[in-house]
């Protein structure tokens, strides 16, 4: 992940509009929503004040821990297959090549034990868990990362090819949509909030057609897969245009 400092005027209105990708995630379980809650009320006790909002929360829904970006996100309206799907190939083969890695694979637990603001955004960074999460994540990344490019026209993001990286992970909770005065002091007093380490465990992934950078819902299309194994979803739930 890159680190800004300093208000981005561009950043915001990329996270206010509509914007179109494709992304692997795995969404926060509903059980274990109370403290990523907790700490995205505090942030939010931290920004009031201002004339109007200053920034803008998750709902619990929207909060996620991305895989894998597989298209960069863009306002020109939905993926399209004959960009992205290469010639000549199945475009269920993207599902197929999901669920197969995804098979047994188990549950992926991590620990969030940092709080920033970068990039306009308020997230949560951490690592995985344990070795075994640190093993299933490496595993799961370094193997679909090795055929979607074969198939498919990928956008990734540096980090998403960086074996070194991909014991780390992020959950974002808001981002600022206005100036601030006092943006980098902002910075300072969102890495001394108190905070306690928070562990979540995945046993799912989805593949989500989003609208939103953020993940606002509702979705074009989604494609969920369990880390327990299971059939390959239809890649038409995608609604790849």
């Amino acid at each position: 992940m890159s680190s800004t400092v300093g208000f981005s005027a561009s950043a915001a209105a990329k996270d206010l509009e509509r914007r179109w990708g494709l992304t692997l995630v795995s969404f926060l379980p509903v059980e274990s929503a109370g403290p990523l809650l907790r700490v995205r009320e505090r942030l939010r006790q931290l920004v009031e004040g201002a004339d109007e909002p200053v920034a803008e929360f998750y709902d619990a829904e929207q909060m996620h821990c991305t895989h894998l970006t597989l298209t960069r996100s863009s306002a020109w309206g939905p993926v399209r297959a004959a960009d992205f799907v290469k010639a000549g190939i199945d475009p269920q083969l993207l599902c197929d090549i999901v669920a197969r890695e995804t098979a047994a694979l188990g549950t992926i637990t991590v620990t969030l034990d940092r709080l920033t603001l970068a990039d306009n955004g308020f997230q949560l960074v951490g690592t995985c868990a344990d070795e075994d999460s640190t093993v299933r994540r490496h595993r799961l990344l370094e193997r679909l990362n090795a055929q979607l490019p074969r198939c498919f026209n990928l956008g990734r993001r540096a980090w998403d090819t960086d074996p070194a990286r991909h014991a780390f992970v992020h959950t974002r909770l808001g981002f600022m949509k206005r100036p601030r005065p006092g943006y980098e002091t902002l910075v300072a007093e969102t890495a001394r909030l108190p905070l306690d380490p928070i562990t979540l465990s995945f046993d799912e992934v989805t593949l989500v057609h989003h609208r939103y950078r953020s993940l606002r819902g509702p979705h074009a299309g989604a494609a969920r897969f369990p880390l327990s194994g299971g059939a390959a979803p239809p890649v038409a739930a995608l609604n790849l245009l």
